[in-house]
């Protein structure tokens, strides 16, 4: 079962660098809703990846969208 999460910029440059091999077992979905301070980026990964990529504040849920917009 797979997981939608939501990367800013930042954050995906930050999963990259730090966790290149949690970086990729994530797969690009598109683009998800634009605010005017940064572009949301939609990924797919397993719920194991998402829930420590999300502990460690790196993503967030795609309903949950509204709190790493601040």
């Amino acid at each position: 079962m797979d997981k939608v999460i939501l990367l800013t910029l930042c954050q995906r440059d930050s999963l990259r660098t730090g966790f290149p091999e949690l970086s990729r077992q994530c797969f690009y979905l598109g683009t998800g809703e634009v605010n005017t301070r940064q572009y949301l980026l939609r990924y797919t990964t397993t719920v194991e990846n998402a829930l420590a990529l999300r502990l460690m504040g790196l993503c967030s849920f795609e309903s949950q969208e509204m709190e790493i917009c601040p």
